[in-house]
């Protein structure tokens, strides 16, 4: 999917270069032109603080589901994450959406010990209107397993570029 979307991207950062309807020797090329309007503002990428810190991705897959992956650290290893986010409620404020979502995550920490969590997260974010950029907060607490059953938490501030 990731692939996919970044391709798409590239296409239509490259077509309005090439894609203008030209006569070579008499013969007309044809133009082709991919509508992008259904994918602006649903990706999202920058850096996320906190535990765990790193460079996070973004796709909104619904006005209420949002996938989302890190690659980043644990501060003991490396670490990959991925949740899904349903949207539970736009909250509000000064004719201004702060959308309030939930959903689960599973971490994998390649550090001193392979470790894996699972966790139950909350979202609470912003997107301004001015400029293309996405704040959020999240936390929430969860187990890690593999090397017996703990408890675990997370909690990150993140901002995000929105493409």
């Amino acid at each position: 999917m990731k692939k996919t979307v970044l391709i798409l991207l590239m296409i239509s950062l490259v077509l309005p270069i090439f894609g203008q309807n030209k006569k070579v020797e008499d013969k007309e090329i044809k133009e082709i032109n991919l509508n992008t309007e259904s994918l602006e503002g649903r990706a999202k990428a920058g850096v996320a603080l906190g535990y765990p810190s790193g460079l996070v991705f973004g796709y909104r897959l619904a006005n209420y589901l949002e996938i989302n992956v890190l690659a980043g650290t644990l501060y003991n290893g490396f670490t990959l994450g991925g949740n899904l986010m349903f949207t539970l409620a736009d909250i509000m404020i000064k004719d201004q959406p702060f959308p309030l979502s939930l959903g689960p995550q599973l971490n994998v920490n390649m550090g001193n010990e392979f470790n894996m969590s699972v966790l139950g997260l909350l979202r609470w974010e912003y997107t301004f209107e001015e400029i293309p950029l996405n704040l959020y907060i999240e936390a929430g607490p969860g187990i890690s397993f593999l090397k017996g059953v703990d408890l675990d938490w997370s909690t990150s501030l993140g901002i995000r570029y929105v493409f």
